[in-house]
């Protein structure tokens, strides 16, 4: 009698370590796609948030600014009141560390008279400026304050701001025009002149400096002391005479975010101007400027 012998039905030792090694490079691509889309999806997220914070915090500027000196009673009561550089600590500083502010009045009660702080009611005096919400994160923050006397009623506004920069156009001559100047080796006529954009560059809350150091009617890198790429603050043209700040009509306004997160497959070597400063990061951060210009709408034009 003749035995046949079948084949087991069962796998090989050599078919099952193939099974595993393709088994384990598809769930490594798997897991590297993953970690991608997850770390992209991540870096756009804060960026997003990013530039909602700044949207946000220029669109409440933006409102402050053009109701500022709203006088209902015209008693010249109500304005800019304070654009002296400051530091964190909301003290004057001229300057480095000398962050742009700003301070304005309201009259929203349309009595005439500026209501104290602290007193009910809506806040008639308004004060932007940069500080540390959360000392020692490495980041400063735009804080807007209702109650100027007393820094610790700084609210946050936008957080992570690398860079806040403020420049003020005038009417110094009172002619209902915003005054400005004829660029170098030009004869432009004064209705196609360049705007001056000054800043008070001594914190005596006096406008004493045009931004645009080579007269070319443009604010650009190319005013920093050193050119292009390099950092610094702006040394700026003096103007001929010092102008009041009730001689403002209108505010540009440099908001620099950064996102929370470093993304360190990201270098950052973008150069921007905000104000009165050029800044070449050179980290992994990503970042976003926004430009405003605000013509304060109750002052004068």
């Amino acid at each position: 009698m003749n035995t046949i012998l079948k084949r087991s039905g069962g796998f090989t030792l050599i078919e099952i370590m193939i099974t595993l090694l393709v088994s384990s490079v598809v769930m490594i691509a798997l897991y590297q796609t993953f970690s991608s889309q997850q770390k992209s999806y991540m870096v756009q997220e804060n960026r997003v948030e990013m530039q909602q914070s700044l949207r946000g915090a220029l669109i409440v500027m933006t409102g402050d600014i053009r109701m500022a000196g709203f006088d209902k009673m015209r008693t010249g009561n109500f304005g800019i009141t304070d654009i002296r550089p400051r530091d964190i600590d909301d003290d004057v500083e001229t300057g480095a560390t000398g962050y742009s502010s700003l301070e304005v009045t309201i009259d929203w009660d349309e009595d005439g008279i500026e209501r104290a702080p602290g007193g009910g009611g809506v806040s008639e005096r308004i004060k932007y400026s940069i500080y540390d919400f959360i000392g020692g994160d490495n980041a400063v923050d735009l804080a807007r304050n209702s109650d100027p006397a007393n820094v610790g009623s700084r609210r946050v506004l936008a957080e992570n701001i690398r860079a806040f920069g403020l420049a003020f156009a005038f009417d110094d001559d009172l002619d209902g025009r915003i005054d400005t100047y004829d660029p170098v080796g030009t004869a432009v006529p004064p209705a196609n002149q360049p705007v001056i954009w000054a800043i008070d560059s001594d914190g005596d809350n006096i406008l004493d400096t045009n931004l645009d150091t080579n007269l070319d009617g443009v604010i650009n890198v190319n005013d920093s002391p050193g050119g292009p790429g390099s950092n610094g603050i702006i040394a700026g043209v003096p103007l001929p005479a010092g102008v009041p700040v009730s001689s403002i009509r209108a505010v540009r306004i440099w908001l620099l975010g950064e996102t929370d997160q470093a993304d360190p497959d990201f270098t950052q070597q973008t150069t921007f101007q905000v104000g009165k400063y050029v800044i070449t990061p050179n980290d992994n951060k990503r970042m976003t400027l926004l430009i405003q210009t605000v013509q304060c709408r109750n002052l004068g034009l």
